[in-house]
């Protein structure tokens, strides 16, 4: 199960910060969730040891014997929070919780439902390329395959979207025209880092993916999903190699569930080419490749 993180005495930059490092863990096959103090107990928790509510909870946790980590300048960076987290999850982590982040998942059952978005974005053809809509609670996240971005009105609804990416807990559907002129914030990220960081930490739970031959339309955007090295390996072998899942863990020593969880992901963003008979001509990039993506994001066209 994940270990629980609380934070307490934050400010929202940070907040954010402390979530997509929380995120990142996994990368290190540490699973994490992050949120604000309840007062219930956790396995570690995060507060800035200068703001009073966060000296108070830092107290509280010390007497319950949960470790901390306090919040200081020198952990502004998310790749600092990452390494921070990782040292004391790993040393705070119980024997039995530190072997199942570890060791790599299996796919042999399958909890993730079909009308997952991840899932209806890989395989749902009327979706598939499509700019589609999650929404949940009031929550709206846009994920635009047309420009290759996630447009939020928040960072930690992006977030949210991503960590039940692979569950039914949003809904999900094709946006309309009329509905363009309303994006529902100006938070944006990159789509292909998004779905792959969904589709990762859920990969325990994701079913296999198809023994196809596969090749790699265009090098995908991975931003903060940078991190994760076995999705870096998977990329690299197949921009020289079409293969099947199997082949590709076996190529790199790579667990199967790993190979399948950046497959679905990069399906779902449009990078597979999955074409039975390969041609001797590259297949394509996605319109215009990462230049007229970028051009697009800010409003321009590349001629």
């Amino acid at each position: 199960m994940p270990l629980e993180l609380r934070y307490a005495g934050l400010d929202t930059a940070m907040e954010q910060r402390l979530r997509l490092a929380t995120q990142a863990l996994a990368a290190h096959r540490l699973q994490a969730r992050a949120a604000a103090w309840d007062g219930t107990r956790c396995d570690i928790v995060a507060a800035d040891p200068h703001d009073a509510y966060g000296r108070r909870v830092i107290d509280i946790a010390r007497r319950r014997g949960t470790p901390v980590l306090e919040i200081v300048e020198a952990l502004a960076t998310v790749a600092r929070l990452t390494r921070a987290l990782h040292d004391l999850l790993s040393r705070a982590a119980p024997p039995s919780t530190q072997s199942t982040a570890t060791a790599a998942p299996t796919t042999s059952a399958s909890s993730t439902p079909a009308s997952s978005p991840l899932l209806k974005m890989a395989t749902d053809p009327t979706l598939r390329g499509a700019d589609v809509e999650l929404r949940r609670d009031g929550a709206v996240v846009w994920l635009l395959a047309s420009t290759s971005r996630v447009v939020s009105a928040s960072v930690s609804d992006r977030l949210r979207a991503c960590e039940q990416l692979a569950s039914n807990a949003w809904s999900i559907a094709a946006i309309g025209d009329r509905q363009r002129s309303r994006p529902p914030g100006e938070i944006s990220a990159s789509l292909d880092a998004f779905l792959l960081m969904g589709a990762w930490s859920a990969r325990a739970h994701l079913p296999s993916y198809p023994d196809d031959d596969v090749g790699l339309r265009d090098w995908p955007d991975l931003g903060a999903a940078g991190t994760i090295a076995e999705a870096l390996v998977v990329v690299q072998s197949l921009q020289r190699f079409r293969g099947t899942p199997e082949r590709i863990a076996h190529r790199h020593g790579l667990a199967r569930a790993d190979v399948d969880a950046c497959l679905w992901a990069f399906q779902a963003a449009g990078l597979l080419d999955r074409s039975a008979t390969p041609s001797a001509v590259p297949p394509p990039t996605r319109p215009g490749g990462l230049f007229s993506r970028l051009a697009a994001h800010f409003g321009l066209r590349v001629a």
